[in-house]
């Protein structure tokens, strides 16, 4: 398949800005524009698609996440798929505010590094080897454009829950990445569970998730029991070599040992802070303000009790795509 090796077709409805960025560097957002809804702030590009704001409260918790992951989660590593010492295009799908793309733009210095996100909250000074663009990658009227061909790893993580058509996003990746090269998804499973029985079907973050996977989604078109499926996916898609690996993250500060208490302490927060985004909109997730407000204080009341035992399964995949 061959494409033009020029990137001139800029397709991103900030075009006007992101096309006077330098290849190499980021993102110059001339026409930052936001939304403002129940005092948190959203972004102003394909308004209503995400669901969750972009503010500094949502960036912090971006941060947490990204520290779960390279720090407990990934022991130090940024990913887990092979790909190599000398990559050369590294893809970061739904790069938030841009922490793996910076960071994997540090280990890699010869890599070009492109982080794109519907939200343009990406520093404005970075590594030079990164770049980062505002785009719809959803759009199934518009092909990707041509910077992201012959990818040789892309990185997906906390992103495929939140989209219409996922499977339709790993397989433009799977087009996209260069015969041998990688792709590696991390989400969350949603469900709180507990191996010893005392947190299952009746805890009251199951009870968010069913909303979330109802109303909100009716909505906003989240997916989230994809994450369950991105295995049999990549299979279907045409990757092989595929490699799957669940970590059962403690909810709450309940563990006995320092290093899992100190994953559930970060889990907590993140879940805490999510339910405060999602709260926010309550009419979305068919609640009023009163019961909105009474689910979240039973939440916090579940993750803070010691003698609930939750968790949360944390999935990694990583493929690669056939050398022909």
């Amino acid at each position: 398949m061959e494409r033009d090796s020029t990137d001139e077709d800029v397709t991103s409805d900030f075009a006007e800005s992101t096309a006077s960025a330098s290849e190499f560097t980021s993102i110059n957002t001339g026409r930052i524009l936001y939304s403002y809804e129940h005092g948190r702030r959203y972004q102003a590009f394909l308004h209503g698609r995400y669901g969750l704001p972009n503010d500094d409260v949502e960036q912090t918790r971006e941060g947490i996440k990204h520290k779960l992951y390279t720090d407990y989660l990934l022991e130090g590593k940024l990913f887990l798929a092979p790909i190599g010492d000398h990559p050369q295009k590294i893809v970061d799908l739904g790069t938030g505010v841009g922490f793996w793309a910076q960071d994997v733009a540090e280990s890699f210095p010869s890599a070009r590094v492109i982080g794109t996100d519907l939200s343009p909250i990406q520093p404005h000074w970075t590594s030079p080897n990164v770049e980062f663009r505002v785009e719809d990658l959803e759009d199934e009227y518009r092909p990707w454009t041509s910077i992201y061909f012959d990818a040789d790893f892309i990185h997906i993580r906390a992103l495929l829950q939140t989209l219409r058509n996922p499977t339709r996003l790993i397989q433009r990746s799977f087009e996209n990445i260069k015969p041998g090269g990688w792709i590696e998804c991390h989400e969350v499973i949603p469900f709180v569970f507990s191996d010893d029985g005392t947190a299952g079907d009746d805890h009251p973050m199951n009870a968010m998730y069913r909303l979330v996977e109802g109303p909100f989604s009716e909505v906003y078109g989240w997916q989230l029991r994809f994450p369950s499926k991105i295995p049999d996916v990549l299979r279907e898609t045409g990757f092989i070599n595929i490699q799957e690996r669940h970590n059962k993250v403690p909810l709450g500060r309940w563990h006995s040992e320092a290093k899992m208490r100190e994953m559930g302490m970060f889990c907590q927060s993140l879940i805490e802070d999510w339910v405060d985004a999602l709260i926010a909109k309550p009419d979305a997730l068919g609640l009023s303000h009163e019961e909105g407000h009474r689910l979240a204080e039973d939440i916090t009341a579940a993750l803070n009790n010691p003698r609930i035992h939750a968790r949360l399964d944390w999935i990694d995949c990583w493929a690669q795509k056939p050398l022909s």
